[in-house]
């Protein structure tokens, strides 16, 4: 028998996410962010956001903003081959902040291409992101036949849980930066610490420049 590895298996018409880090940032730019601004109740699920939508846009954050876009670019132009003509910008961005029992309901993000969040504090004792395959999306198996994996399956020395999972949860790192296609599900879970608050950065991005050619060609300005 000759054993299957990852170099023997493609990851057909796969979904990218990215997770990254930053430079840590300084102490005034994160008593800025965490306790400088005022938040509000968020619409769609139990947690509060800051009342600007636009928090990145404030020049006393303006060096956080360029260390995100640079890994935006990095991910997109570096990693995934864009053509460098398109030049990707960031539209909102915002702050979120749990406290004890809130969360985030499953969503995605309109009117984006790329959306990211950045953890500004340690998200492994308070609440894991997860990751939501979409319906429409296959991998392996349909969501109508529902085949048995092991419990316990390595994730150290090969990668065939991206092929049969319907969802991922991640507990990052402060500055971790997690960046994925703005259709993405996602939701967070519920913060049952009652001392600790997890604080993170969500933003959108969108593009300028020619998409396409001839008859198709689109001026994104």
């Amino acid at each position: 028998m000759n054993p299957i590895t990852d170099n023997h298996v493609v990851p057909l018409f796969a979904v990218p996410l990215c997770k990254t880090k930053i430079d840590p940032i300084t102490s005034e730019e994160m008593t800025y962010l965490t306790t400088g601004i005022p938040y509000k109740e968020r619409l769609h699920s139990i947690a509060y956001n800051s009342v600007d939508n636009y928090i990145l846009d404030d020049p006393k954050v303006a060096d956080v903003k360029k260390k995100v876009m640079d890994q935006v670019n990095e991910f997109l132009l570096g990693y995934l081959d864009v053509d460098p003509k398109h030049e990707f910008y960031m539209t909102t961005s915002w702050m979120n902040r749990y406290q004890k029992n809130h969360y985030a309901q499953m969503h995605y993000h309109s009117n984006s291409l790329i959306s990211g969040v950045l953890y500004l504090t340690d998200c492994e004792d308070t609440a894991d992101i997860v990751i939501h395959k979409d319906k429409s999306n296959t991998n392996i198996f349909t969501d109508t036949i529902n085949i048995d994996h092991k419990d316990f399956f390595d994730t150290d020395t090969k990668r065939s849980y991206l092929y049969h999972q319907r969802e991922m949860r991640l507990s990052p790192k402060p500055f971790d930066l997690i960046l994925f296609p703005s259709m993405t599900n996602h939701s967070v879970d519920l913060n049952a610490q009652v001392d600790k608050t997890r604080y993170t950065l969500a933003f959108n991005t969108w593009v300028r420049g020619t998409i396409g050619d001839s008859t198709s060609t689109l001026v994104l300005k």
